[in-house]
């Protein structure tokens, strides 16, 4: 996002919210680091702003990941955290919603009330798709490391202060999507580290919360053992190697979202390997894909294809069907679409202007 952007994204951040009676922040199902991040640094923002806002989680406990579920239980009160029953009955027709780090409406739990909104305002660095939420106002940079650089950007931008406790959330989500500062990270992004170190952002904390615990470790240790194989794209001295991983003794296991991105994150810690994939079920009809790569290998162009998105080096998506080889078979015959000499440079996209959408009433008349 250039600064011409970002002073945009301010001003229709005043300019709505101050037309808003209430604000609802939602980031995409399965909550990670980078989404409770943002969403919480949003509310700080709404609140200096003088508007009542909730942050929407309507995911089962048991299938948040748990330094996540730390940061909700531990801010549920003060962030004014909600399920989707409580977002019905504190809706009115002035309300306004903000979408922060997804940008597909099929990722974010109140999907089936957003006609219901007649502002929208969606903060995101994923790729865009016929499934991207249609609203005037969409701030979307592929080349930011993640939706918590932007929202600190944000808070900067208007002088916002915030407590320690949140710097770290937001240092953490961009920690999470940058695979602590190694990847697609800007000289921006290590500004944004050091103001939020400056504002009281304690590096022990935000690592601690990215410790496995021992059951996950073995989980995750086991699908990798078991269930990878290595492809060879080429035959030449030094070939493009590429993994997959699944569950091969038991394909139809569902694992948490996470569980994916942890097996390819560790998979492309071995010497070689220029992209890993990591696949498998997360309820019964829905295969998510996380996929890694390097500079071999464009991952987001591949999940593009594949009906996902993200970056060159970190992206996903999921598909409806119960054939999870099916699924690694299309997959890896798409691979070679990634292939690159040279990184891929992204141009700044666009801000996309659409029709004002009509609001509609979410509820049932009596």
């Amino acid at each position: 996002m250039s600064s011409h952007d970002l002073k945009e994204l301010k001003s229709i951040i005043e300019s709505e919210i101050s037309k808003s009676s209430i604000v609802f922040i939602t980031g995409h199902t399965s909550p990670d680091f980078d989404s409770i991040g943002a969403c919480i640094g949003l509310q700080v923002l709404t609140d200096a702003l003088g508007k009542k806002s909730y942050i929407i989680v309507d995911d089962e406990e048991s299938k948040i990941e748990p330094g996540v579920k730390k940061i909700i239980d531990e801010n549920r009160e003060k962030f004014h955290i909600i399920t989707n029953k409580e977002f019905k009955e504190l809706y009115n027709p002035k309300a306004t919603l903000i979408v922060a780090d997804v940008n597909k409406d099929y990722m974010i739990s109140v999907k089936d009330y957003l006609d219901a909104f007649r502002r929208i305002i969606v903060i995101d660095h994923h790729a865009e798709d016929e499934n991207t939420i249609q609203t005037p106002y969409r701030f979307i940079n592929l080349e930011t490391s993640s939706a918590c650089e932007l929202v600190a950007r944000l808070l900067t931008s208007f002088h916002i202060k915030y407590s320690a406790n949140v710097a770290n959330y937001l240092l953490a989500g961009i920690s999470l999507d940058t695979k602590r500062f190694k990847h697609n990270t800007t000289s921006k992004t290590h500004d944004v580290a050091e103001k939020l170190i400056d504002n009281g952002a304690d590096i022990d904390y935000v690592n601690n919360l990215f410790l496995e615990e021992f059951e996950s470790y073995c989980r995750i240790s086991n699908l990798i053992i078991n269930g990878t194989i290595i492809k060879k794209y080429s035959e030449s001295l030094a070939p493009i190697q590429v993994s997959f991983t699944l569950n091969r003794n038991n394909p139809r296991q569902i694992y948490l979202k996470e569980d994916y991105a942890k097996a390819a994150d560790r998979m492309m810690k071995f010497k070689g390997l220029d992209a890993a994939f990591a696949l498998g079920f997360v309820d019964e009809d829905t295969i998510h894909i996380s996929a890694r790569g390097g500079k071999k290998v464009n991952v987001g162009k591949i999940m593009q294809e594949m009906q996902g998105g993200g970056n060159a080096q970190s992206a996903g998506g999921r598909i409806k069907s119960q054939d999870i080889f099916a699924v690694e078979q299309e997959l890896m015959d798409k691979v070679s679409l990634g292939f690159s000499e040279e990184e891929d440079i992204i141009e700044e996209p666009p801000i996309i202007k659409l029709k004002q959408i009509k609001p509609k009433s979410i509820f049932k008349k009596d």
